[in-house]
């Protein structure tokens, strides 16, 4: 969920995976373990108050992937450092409008 905004490939590969690994979860329980396995309800709280978080972490991916400037632009329309030592500058919008490092000069 946090990448997927990125890499769109990602939501098809998690769903897929998911459902192979439910049918092999449910195949494993009938036909392979002898006895069920020693799952209870802390197992089952404890992955949903994780997945309680993933709406909001792709959000926040989501936002910074769509809004990066430098994760939207070509292999060609990069520009180089003017030197080695120079500060990066990425020129997001939360950088420019707080206009970090101008304060200090």
């Amino acid at each position: 969920m946090m990448f997927g905004t990125g890499m769109p490939i990602l939501f098809p590969v998690a769903a897929s995976s998911l459902l192979v690994l439910y049918c092999l979860e449910n195949y494993m329980l009938y036909y392979i373990y002898k006895a069920p396995p020693a799952y209870d309800e802390v197992l089952n709280n404890m992955v949903l108050q994780k997945l309680a978080w993933a709406p909001f972490m792709l959000m926040i991916f989501g936002y910074w992937t769509l809004t990066n400037p430098q994760l939207q632009q070509t292999y060609e329309s990069m520009e180089p450092l003017a030197r080695d030592s120079s500060t990066f500058y990425n020129d997001h919008m939360w950088y420019a409008s707080l206009k970090i490092g101008t304060v200090l000069a």
